[in-house]
């Protein structure tokens, strides 16, 4: 049997990217914060004018700073671009017909 989805609540679009984003975002975060690790740990050997002139713990700060911002940052970029994309699919939905899928049961 065949359906046709006409349109999707916006909110509720928005909110699964709101959630999808912030889970995306914190691994993008510690990603984040093991490659500063990394960096931080042999940057000193190829770079020592550079990191000496850094603050010590700077690598650590910035680490934790990701592990925050970057969750935070892709929550509202998700939420918002869950708003505008179902906007925009039940707009054109409206105007030539939505996807058609196919369910069992």
């Amino acid at each position: 049997m065949k359906k046709e989805i006409k349109s999707f609540d916006i909110s509720s679009v928005a909110k699964m990217l709101f959630f999808i984003g912030l889970i995306v975002g914190l691994i993008m975060g510690i990603i984040f914060a093991i490659a500063f690790v990394i960096a931080g740990s042999i940057g000193p050997r190829f770079y020592p004018d550079i990191y000496n002139s850094i603050p010590p713990n700077t690598g650590a700060l910035v680490a934790l700073m990701g592990i925050v911002a970057f969750p935070i940052i892709y929550a509202i970029l998700g939420a918002i671009s869950g708003v505008i994309s179902a906007g925009f699919y039940n707009i054109i939905a409206r105007a030539v017909g939505g996807i058609k899928a196919e369910f069992i049961g």
